[in-house]
């Protein structure tokens, strides 16, 4: 994408008038940057745009950093070598499809959404649409629940032209789980400290519901039994319980 990215950028600036960047390149954009940091860039810098630059995307069988762009059999990197490896990548999901006689792959999208600050940035770990995504294969994300209060998706992703039993299998997980219903999209104050209870707050919680039930064993049994058996049967084992039904149906 960092090659693309500056070979459209190009593409792009020959299409405007009017402004400083018309006609120009992302040098152009660079340097503009440079020169007005404190309006452009007063809390951080442009290391992408720098990346995509240094980038020789005069020929796609330019060497490049293999780091970036993985390298073939014989160590070579290059756009088009990047290009080979994203198709040998959709080649091998279609090999193990095939021997597990499966109809999609079932995945976590990606770690629970992450706050965003000026100091780490996206606080991102780890996403499983690259599977699909190199080979140009279908996917279909949908929710699948929250965390500690922020939302978690799951991806269902499979083989060229799959998109009707993907549609399937991502509609009758929805229709099992209720997910998107029972997690309705919310504006948090902050996180984790206003928003979401976290391990601390929750053991926290957890003392306190103790230190109830105690008291109530102490004054009446019968009603500490009753604490104890809906402490057990909580609405989150309840939800894992039925999303795993869910998959297995699927």
């Amino acid at each position: 994408m960092l090659y693309d990215f500056k070979n459209d950028v190009r593409a792009y600036f020959a299409t405007r008038v009017g402004v400083p960047v018309a006609g120009g390149t992302l040098q152009t954009a660079i340097d503009f940057n440079n020169t007005h940091t404190d309006i452009e860039m007063p809390f951080f810098n442009q290391d992408l745009f720098d990346l995509a630059n240094s980038l020789d995307t005069s020929d796609p069988n330019a060497p490049q950093d293999p780091g970036l762009f993985g390298s073939n059999g014989a160590g070579m990197a290059s756009y088009n070598v990047a290009l080979d490896l994203d198709q040998a990548a959709g080649v091998s999901m279609d090999q193990a499809l095939s021997s597990f006689q499966l109809d999609a792959v079932v995945s976590a999208t990606d770690n629970p959404a992450w706050s965003t600050d000026l100091v780490y940035g996206d606080h991102f770990i780890f996403g499983t649409s690259g599977l699909a995504a190199g080979p140009g294969y279908p996917i279909v994300q949908v929710p699948a629940g929250e965390v500690y209060g922020v939302p978690l998706g799951i991806s269902f992703f499979g083989t060229a032209f799959s998109e009707p039993t993907l549609i399937k299998l991502a509609s009758g997980y929805e229709a099992a789980t209720h997910a998107r219903t029972h997690n309705l999209p919310t504006f948090a104050a902050t996180v984790p400290f206003d928003h979401i209870k976290g391990p601390l707050q929750q053991n926290s919680e957890s003392d306190r519901a103790i230190q109830s039930m105690a008291t109530a064993v102490s004054s009446n049994p019968m009603q500490a039994a009753a604490l104890s058996a809906n402490a057990v049967a909580s609405p989150n084992q309840a939800t894992r319980a039925k999303i795993k039904k869910a998959l297995h149906q699927l």
